[in-house]
């Protein structure tokens, strides 16, 4: 049977698209603050916190905002019982007064409010963000979902130049279609990006400063949603911003602009950007290279100067976090304001107030990221409070910032970036007392730096390999020897030189030689860890409730060990706190074995799920790379395959290397390589390549890199491309087996899947590899059978090798109907010609090419034909990933956007 897909919706965004991904994350985060109530109230048993006077209150502040987070959490991920809430409150309230518990039923009452509240407030704030402007009655391309427009207003946002593009966010006042149509922009935020046209525009759209006047002509369209299951979804991203629309512009010259007219907040943003950009360019002229833009993000938070392949390398040890400005950069201002005060003879009150108010300053100057916030917060009510004697403990001062920034925007919860900010500090918090007690004796220094790294990674630890799939067992030795440099040492220094470089730039020059050494070894650490990619794992998108079970347990489990070794220290003291002490210990060492048994068998079941729940099933998708095929293939067994992996191709001329971008997008890398780690691909069985084209083979280089590879399967030949060279350069370098295939070959991937090589023909003179430039024709093409289901992939080849083909598989007995075929060359007017589709009789056929793509791929000839075979047509240019389900009970399909098949 085959089951029609069905779309889901714009608004997922994990599980399928990214939102849900971000949703259930907001729900572990809001579970994770739960336990850390927990914990807290445990503190007692390990003397952590002194509670006594401020009890009441500390416990009240902690207990409300994390059941607020929980509320805003649950409808960030589609729970919002608001009525029924309400109601289950009451009745709950009522039984709580009837029993005689009075004071408890307030507490409850207390409590479900806070939860519903938030709730309630997230799904409000959400509910708020839509467009006021709607498309235009005419002039409006339905196939391309885009039209002309004017549009007037102000520069919203600083503009970032990257080789051919500039990026910004306009604040729009008018809005005129250009059918003539105008509507109420109302302040409407829109995505810009310009394409420069020569490289003097450079310069030009770096002159284009915040709160400018703007006036622009250009194409609006809507932001493109998740193409693939699980692929990040741009059209949520920017409607989490209140934004709707992207608007492209051709060259500087389609815009005009003009200084702002009056002094308004957007002039002093205006003034901290140029500030930030004069530190910037500082920084730029101490440090050599990448060491700019490294110390740039380091100190102010300018992350777009960053080599991005260096980040990757930060990404892949867990040490994004020391990119991002948090607490001890606040820490380290507080303590230089607070010291230069008392240096000029101003008392301790007055320095804090200052600290107080400058605290905001420093916020706005590095970016106002979700993590600086949270910490010029923090900073913030921990002195209010110090001044006023109230709530001296962290997690009291840290609820109190979570509680501010959810009540600002509660949207902030499904951030990344400000739950691992939270989640790690309360973690840090709440249990390196208790880790603590657990490392056996060494030197206090040591120990606590241990505690605080394993604390660190345990509680980060889901949040991450949610979002970026990967962790690295060197993770923890990275964090305990890098954190202290780069926190301790580099930053501050960082800092001090920056300061001097305004007062004495050749001491500051001298002092940046010290730093730059610094940096050097970091570099050369990270650098040193990528020669080990064994220690790196990729890790599969977990479900909500994995992330739960982990936490819990993992509570459990720090409990439990905590209890087993204080008994055993009260007993060596001889102190007996329980009549029956052996016994006691026997039961606590059976509950300890137990949380760990279950906490690691947790962390298996995380690392290869399918193994558990999806055994006996096979998976064929065609993923949506743009122009260009890939295919990935798992069986039920849990094999995977993959056929061709996309690629970019670039149209650029000599002379136009100012073009180039500093990130560029390539398939392989921002696309490929992510699902295949979300989809828990720890390793390809087998790598097949139906020929040596750009858009089959460019996204492989980062497949052959991330990603280990049993085996490659070719068509024989090489192409004298520098793609293709790099690429089996690459796989013998990592001794990866390359295998030609001809017409007769064949092989098993598991039990359940059995492929026939049908092309290439051999060749006379045997299997010897031969440069080839042509090589459609020469596609490698195999049937799969899978289940007793029949998959044919066909490559690029044209109608004379069809001809071939049919004339050598006339006789071979092949000619039992398919039940998928993809569809050769992207849907080429010149193949899939009748003779062929007639001898298949594909049931469903796919054809893999890009939305808008030149080419005019698929060609409506083509489409013709497969509509008299009979066949349903699945497009990844209107429909996204095409995912078959292979199963016992037949055949299932589903696409990720909302068409159905057909033409």
């Amino acid at each position: 049977m085959c089951g029609a897909g069905s779309k889901l919706t714009e608004h997922s965004m994990k599980r399928g698209s990214t939102l849900l991904r971000q949703s259930s994350a907001a729900g572990c985060f809001f579970v994770e603050l739960c336990i850390g109530i927990s914990i807290g109230a445990k503190r007692q048993l390990w003397g952590d916190l002194s509670v006594k006077g401020g009890e009441t209150m500390s416990r009240t502040a902690i207990q409300t905002a994390a059941v607020f987070a929980a509320g805003a959490g649950l409808a960030a991920a589609g729970y919002r019982p608001l009525f029924w809430g309400w109601a289950v409150i009451a009745a709950i309230w009522m039984l709580a007064v009837l029993a005689g518990r009075r004071k408890t039923a307030m507490q409850v009452l207390w409590l479900s409010a806070a939860l519903l509240a938030g709730n309630s407030y997230y799904a409000w704030a959400d509910a708020r963000l839509s467009s006021s402007v709607v498309s235009p009655s005419t002039g409006w391309n339905a196939a391309a979902d885009e039209a002309g427009a004017e549009l007037a207003g102000r520069l919203d946002t600083p503009v970032e130049v990257d080789g051919d593009r500039a990026v910004f966010y306009v604040r729009t006042e008018e809005w005129i279609w250009t059918d003539g149509e105008a509507v109420r922009a109302g302040g409407e935020l829109v995505y810009v990006t310009v394409r420069l046209q020569e490289q003097p525009e450079q310069k030009v759209a770096a002159g284009w400063r915040r709160g400018d006047r703007i006036r622009l002509t250009g194409t609006v369209k809507m932001p493109e949603p998740a193409r693939n299951f699980g692929g990040f979804d741009f059209r949520e991203y920017l409607r989490k911003k209140d934004v709707h629309w992207m608007v492209t512009v051709k060259g500087a010259s389609a815009i005009e602009l003009s200084p702002p007219g009056k002094w308004d907040a957007a002039r002093l943003l205006r003034w901290n950007d140029s500030l930030r950009e004069g530190a910037g360019s500082r920084l730029a002229e101490l440090f050599p290279g990448e060491e700019a833009g490294y110390m740039k993000g380091l100190l102010i938070g300018i992350r777009e100067d960053l080599d991005p392949e260096r980040f990757r390398n930060f990404s892949r040890l867990g040490l994004t976090h020391i990119l991002a400005i948090s607490g001890l950069h606040v820490g380290v201002f507080l303590w230089a304001v607070t010291a230069l005060c008392r240096r000029l003879g101003v008392t301790k009150e007055m320095a804090a107030r200052i600290g107080f108010w400058t605290i905001p300053l420093y916020v706005v100057f590095t970016g106002s990221s979700p993590s600086v916030v949270r910490s010029g917060l923090t900073a913030m009510a921990g002195l209010y409070a110090a001044g006023k004697g109230w709530l001296k403990d962290g997690l009291s001062l840290l609820a109190l910032a979570l509680l501010g920034m959810l009540v600002w925007n509660p949207l902030y919860i499904t951030d990344v970036g400000f739950q691992l900010s939270f989640l790690v500090t309360a973690g840090l918090l709440a249990g390196v007392p208790a880790i603590t007690r657990l490392i056996p004796g060494i030197h206090p220094l040591w120990k606590s730096s241990l505690s605080v790294a394993l604390t660190a990674q345990l509680v980060s630890f889901p949040i991450s390999v949610y979002y970026f799939n990967q962790f690295s067992l060197l993770s923890l030795p990275a964090n305990l020897l890098l954190v202290p440099l780069i926190s301790f040492v580099v930053t501050p220094l960082g800092y001090g030189v920056l300061l001097l470089s305004f007062v004495w730039p050749w001491a500051a020059k001298a002092a940046a030689v010290l730093v730059s050494l610094l940096n050097r070894f970091t570099f050369y650490t990270i650098d040193l860890s990528e020669r080990l990619p064994s220690m790196h794992l990729s890790w599969p998108t977990p479900s909500f409730l994995w992330i739960a079970a982990y936490y819990m347990l993992l509570v459990w489990l720090v409990l439990q060990a905590g209890v087993l070794k204080q008994h055993g220290e009260l007993n060596r003291q001889r102190i007996f706190l329980v009549p029956d002490g052996a016994g006691f210990r026997r039961r606590c060492i059976r509950m300890t074995v137990l949380a760990s048994a279950l906490w690691t068998g947790c962390l298996l079941y995380g690392y290869a799920p399918t193994l558990f729940t999806e055994r006996g099933m096979g998976t064929v998708s065609f993923l949506d790379v743009g122009q260009g095929d890939c295919a990935w293939v798992r069986t039920s067994e849990g094999k995977h395959i993959l056929i061709d992996g996309g690629g970019t191709i670039s149209f650029r001329k000599a002379g136009e290397e100012w073009k180039e971008r500093q990130d560029p997008f390539e398939v392989g890398r921002k696309t490929v390589v992510p699902l295949l780690k979300k989809r828990g691909v720890h390793k390809l069985d087998t790598l097949i390549i139906s020929h040596q084209d750009t858009d089959h083979i460019g996204g492989l280089q980062a497949v052959l890199e991330e990603i280990p590879v049993g085996r490659i399967l070719f068509n024989g030949t090489l192409k004298s491309s520098p793609g293709a060279v790099k690429l089996f350069q690459t796989a013998v370098s990592l001794g990866i087996p390359l295998i030609p295939v001809q017409q007769g070959d064949e092989f098993t991937t598991g039990k359940s899947a059995v492929w026939k090589v049908l092309a290439p023909l051999p060749e006379e003179g045997g299997t010897q590899v031969r440069l080839l430039e042509e090589q459609n024709d020469e596609s490698v093409v195999m049937l799969l059978t899978m289940k007793g289901r029949r998959f044919l992939f066909t490559g690029d080849i044209g109608e004379n090798q069809e001809r071939r083909l049919l004339d050598e598989l006339s006789d071979a007995g092949n000619a039992s109907p398919l039940d998928v075929m993809k569809i050769a060359h992207h849907g080429s007017r010149y193949s899939s010609s009748g003779d062929w589709l007639w001898y298949w009789s594909p049931r469903l056929a796919v054809i893999s090419a890009g939305k808008n793509n030149v080419y005019g791929h698929p060609s409506p000839y083509a489409l013709e034909r497969l509509t008299e075979s009979g066949a349903g047509v699945y497009r990844t240019d209107r429909q996204g990933e095409v995912e078959f389900s292979v199963r016992d009970e037949g055949l299932f399909v589903r696409t990720k956007l909302a068409e159905g098949h057909g033409k």
